[in-house]
């Protein structure tokens, strides 16, 4: 009996110094209700802190694609000079792609399509060339053709062909037809009646021309041997003074737009015009 009652004086003064925080009167240990809090109030706080560096990181996103759009607007984008303008309304060449895209004269002081003499009468008896990369087995190029025949078949703006010109009256517009046709039978057919200046068929510069340009149809490809940037049918439209070029989207130019296509290349020549000057002055 002496002994259980020294043991539960013990286990009694035990529990009294652990609920008191022990001799020394000390703070009570953590529960696991304390540790909880304490994670959640971690996580409250690393929460925190990445929310903060998200929008942070957000807004110097938002900031960088403000100033690169501002920097397009003003100083002028990559993008293809010419698009398609369903609205009516031209888009006009800035300045940066004027100059990007402008030919301007080579080492030897010759404009690039110089090395063309089948060029020669349409850049002469021009403003505008438009070179037509088209074929009359082609499925596509066929209502291509057509518009070209509807918007300019009866024009007085554009240069007829060598055979039928009784003078050399310069014209706004001449259309060079350099095809992928495969025969000579071909290849009259499809220039019968129409006032398209057409690369002679058995001409090495129909070939030539289109590697220049990047430009043929795919049968083509594995003979030409080259990365090609356009197929067709394609309408590739040059100033004849600089040879530069004004835009590769002739087709859709003349489908969206008919007769203003014509317009609309004019602007985009007086522009790339501006941009050669500013580059020599």
């Amino acid at each position: 009996m002496p002994s259980q009652r020294i043991t539960q004086r013990r286990s009694s003064g035990l529990t009294s110094r652990f609920r008191n925080g022990g001799a020394g009167g000390g703070s009570l240990p953590l529960t696991t209700d304390d540790t909880q809090k304490q994670r959640k109030r971690r996580r409250r706080v690393a929460t925190s802190f990445y929310i903060r560096w998200a929008v942070i990181a957000l807004v110097a996103t938002l900031v960088l694609f403000v100033l690169r759009l501002s920097t397009s607007y003003f100083l002028g984008s990559s993008s293809e000079p010419s698009t398609s303008v369903q609205t009516g309304n031209s888009n006009k060449i800035n300045n940066s792609d004027a100059q990007r895209r402008a030919y301007l004269m080579n080492r030897d002081n010759t404009l690039p399509l110089s090395q063309f003499t089948e060029l020669t009468f349409a850049l002469e008896n021009s403003d505008l060339v438009a070179l037509y990369f088209a074929a009359a087995w082609c499925p596509m190029s066929t209502p291509v053709s057509l518009a070209l025949d509807s918007v300019f078949g009866d024009s007085d703006e554009i240069l007829p062909t060598k055979s039928t010109t009784s003078n050399r009256e310069r014209k706004v517009l001449s259309i060079v037809y350099i095809s992928s046709d495969t025969t000579l039978h071909e290849y009259n057919n499809y220039l019968h009646d129409r006032n398209w200046i057409g690369i002679p068929f058995g001409s090495p510069q129909r070939r030539e021309l289109k590697l220049h340009f990047s430009t043929c149809a795919q049968r083509e490809l594995q003979e030409l041997g080259i990365d090609r940037k356009h197929e067709i049918p394609t309408i590739i439209v040059i100033d004849s003074k600089t040879h530069g070029i004004l835009t590769t989207n002739g087709v859709n130019d003349v489908e969206t737009m008919g007769k203003s296509a014509l317009d609309h290349w004019r602007e985009l020549q007086q522009n790339i015009r501006e941009a050669s000057r500013a580059m020599l002055s």
